[in-house]
């Protein structure tokens, strides 16, 4: 069964968001409401996907905690506070109610913020901003040994000295990193770092090759027993055994020119 993944158009937008790299999940029953919420956030380059109920959320949600859920309020399975409550994560809760009392006792009960239905999406585009700013959910930099990715200024930096990336390579190393580790299928890659209908599994694959060998070339290990590796009939993962070595060989050598007379 395929699983939703976390989807992005990252580096696609002229005035992204400071919390660019959010990840989002939005939660609602409607198919053509879920598509439409989740492609204006997407259009701010936040990693997002779409589910309908609790229990499809979970599922996405298992290796992978949302930064915000925008959730309607009533679900088939569940209630949108409850869902949250269950990630542990900040909720913008959906509701059809427009009473005030209606929306206190939903803020009340734990809700980050409430957004009343029907709403413009540009509002909601703007509460979520609050909210990732609130929160202090993601990290202005990504640090993994000597590779520094800085969310905010899309610059990435090998021992601090910069390493050029086009848009679509910093994207897609963006998804290898978070979190790295994780082998991601060609599929995952493409809505995480390519426009949506846009792309395809070869373009991943020329697209890998072209960031190994620019890491390779700016330092850092590349290859299939490096970094960036190729799973066999899955995809690719940022491997941190490889930078773990290339850490290790990096010290070692440089303790034994410390040590030469």
């Amino acid at each position: 069964m395929h699983r939703p993944g976390l989807e992005s158009n990252l580096g696609a937008t002229e005035h992204t968001p400071l919390t660019s790299a959010a990840r989002i999940l939005v939660l609602e029953a409607h198919p053509a409401l879920r598509v439409v919420l989740a492609q204006r956030l997407r259009q701010d380059g936040y990693l997002t996907a779409g589910v309908s109920t609790a229990h499809q959320a979970m599922h996405v949600c298992a290796n992978e905690k949302p930064d915000l859920l925008v959730t309607t309020e009533l679900l088939e399975d569940s209630t949108g506070l409850r869902l949250a409550e269950s990630l542990g994560c900040c909720a913008l809760i959906l509701t059809a109610r427009t009473a005030t009392e209606a929306v206190v006792d939903l803020l009340d009960s734990g809700a980050d913020d409430v957004l009343c239905k029907p709403f413009g999406l540009e509002e909601l585009a703007a509460r979520c901003r609050a909210l990732l700013r609130r929160t202090n959910s993601l990290k202005e930099r990504v640090s993994v040994g000597p590779l520094d990715v800085h969310l905010l200024l899309r610059r990435v930096t090998l021992r601090d000295q910069p390493v050029e990336l086009s848009p679509r390579e910093f994207a897609l190393l963006c998804a290898l990193l978070m979190p790295p580790g994780i082998t991601r299928s060609r599929q995952e890659l493409l809505r995480m770092a390519w426009p949506p209908h846009s792309g395809g599994p070869r373009s991943v694959d020329t697209q890998v090759l072209t960031l190994r060998r620019k890491l390779e070339q700016a330092g850092l290990l590349g290859g299939e027993s490096g970094v960036i590796q190729t799973v066999r009939q899955q995809g690719y993962r940022f491997s941190l055994d490889g930078l773990n070595h290339q850490v290790m060989e990096t010290n070692l050598h440089k303790s034994s020119a410390e040590a030469r007379p």
